[in-house]
């Protein structure tokens, strides 16, 4: 163990330091919360046929559902996720897993659409006190070099987990019904939580920023690198606010930044919620599909999840994170108007799947690489929460948009409109950012 010397250290040369196993280990429960709470958000598309026929409702009104959990999505971000720059990043993953577990296990034991909306409501606004911080506390304890990278790595957890849900809910639904799911999706995150209050470290940065004791500090450090030399204090190497941590996002030359964010995330949201929650009923009705095999062409999308975000790794180190993110949203827009193309074939909803994964879901752990390395520490879960936050108030009209898409039977090139122009809006906004991560 390195003995601690007597000077100022940039704490970023410590954190440069090669990683050892725990590093690597806490990366991977990061990961593993984002998997879970990517399934927990998703599954819920791949049963509106069976949550609809167990609270006798049409498919449509399950529309209220998604509503309900962007509403409470937007809360969540632009409300508890900030709370992480006050009292830390560990603090509110814990409490929202927590809350969140509770009130998704809550809802396998109601029977009427108001009651799962407002749970689900609840359920969301923890839940957006997660992965913000999830992101936070990765991008705080990665090496420099490497944090676009563990950020992406991680945020494909997500995507992954949000694909199984296409194969794992319309499973748990054939042996328990509707409500297994949730049941399955509260007991898991609560069974998880002891090994991550006992493992999960405080973000560094967070610490040293808060003022707490080096001696708190220097045992996270010890851990994270431990070849490193220590110090008896530290400072960050970037710039501080003056404002508070709201105000700041909007002031000190940050106002049109922030803004291109928020309409960049809120239009990737609509064209994520959207797909995963409307395309498989969609091919079910409009195209004949079995809704089985449907859920199961659907889950191609993890293909594209789980390869895509491994190669725009390596289109960011060539072209950079802004040119890259701009290609992506493109291309995912143009793929998902495939849907317009007749007669629509298992294979062309493959593709869409596929293209969706990658383009949509994969793409969008970039944007949140990018607005991560474009704020400092001080306000970082700040911006995270406000930029997607707001950002799903835009989002919330996506689910919405489908059931109005599905009620009035609109046709496959006006739902395919849908499902792709927003892409396009994003990658215009991607455009428009200047700042110095964008290189």
């Amino acid at each position: 163990m390195a003995e601690a010397v007597a000077q100022n250290i940039d704490i970023e040369t410590v954190l440069n330091r090669q990683s050892g196993a725990w590093r690597w280990f806490v990366f991977g429960l990061c990961g593993l919360i984002m998997a879970i709470e990517g399934f927990d958000m998703y599954m819920l598309g791949a049963i509106v046929p069976a949550l609809a026929a167990g609270l006798g409702v049409e498919p449509p009104a399950i529309s209220a559902v998604f509503v309900a959990q962007g509403i409470g999505l937007a809360l969540g971000y632009t409300l508890i996720a900030p709370l992480a720059d006050k009292v830390g990043r560990k603090t509110v993953i814990l409490g929202c897993i927590l809350g969140f577990g509770l009130v998704t296990l809550a809802t396998a034991f109601v029977t009427t659409l108001t009651m799962v909306s407002i749970l689900r409501l609840i359920a969301f606004a923890f839940f957006g006190g997660i992965t913000p911080n999830v992101i936070s506390l990765v991008a705080e304890m990665a090496p420099q070099r490497a944090r676009p990278r563990q950020i992406i790595l991680v945020t494909a957890c997500f995507a992954l987990g949000a694909a199984s849900g296409s194969v794992l809910a319309p499973l748990i639904v054939a042996q328990l019904d509707w409500w297994g799911v949730f049941l399955i999706g509260g007991i898991v995150p609560l069974g998880m939580l002891p090994f991550l209050f006992a493992l999960l470290p405080e973000s560094p940065r967070f610490l040293l920023i808060a003022n707490r004791p080096i001696e708190q500090v220097n045992r996270v450090l010890r851990r994270l690198a431990p070849s490193a030399e220590l110090g008896t204090s530290y400072h960050l190497d970037e710039p501080a606010s003056s404002k508070s941590s709201f105000k700041a996002l909007f002031t000190e030359g940050r106002l049109a930044m922030t803004l291109l964010f928020m309409l960049a995330g809120g239009m990737m949201m609509f064209a994520g919620n959207i797909i995963a929650s409307w395309a498989p009923t969609f091919w079910h009705l409009q195209m004949g599909f079995p809704m089985a095999q449907a859920g199961q062409l659907f889950a191609f999308s993890s293909l594209g999840a789980i390869v895509w975000p491994l190669l725009m790794i390596l289109l960011i180190n060539r072209i950079g994170i802004r040119w890259a993110l701009m290609i992506c949203f493109t291309a995912g827009g143009l793929s998902m108007m495939t849907y317009m193309i007749q007669p629509y074939t298992p294979l062309l909803a493959i593709y869409l799947a596929v293209t969706y994964g990658a383009f949509t879901v994969g793409a969008i752990s970039g944007l949140y690489a990018f607005v991560a390395a474009s704020y400092p520490t001080q306000i970082r879960a700040t911006a995270l929460g406000w930029t997607s936050g707001a950002g799903r108030l835009l989002a919330i009209f996506g689910p919405a948009t489908g059931g109005w898409l599905l009620a009035e039977n609109i046709s496959p090139v006006g739902v395919a409109i849908a499902f792709g122009l927003p892409s396009l809006i994003a990658a215009v906004a991607v455009a428009l950012v200047r700042n110095r991560a964008a290189s």
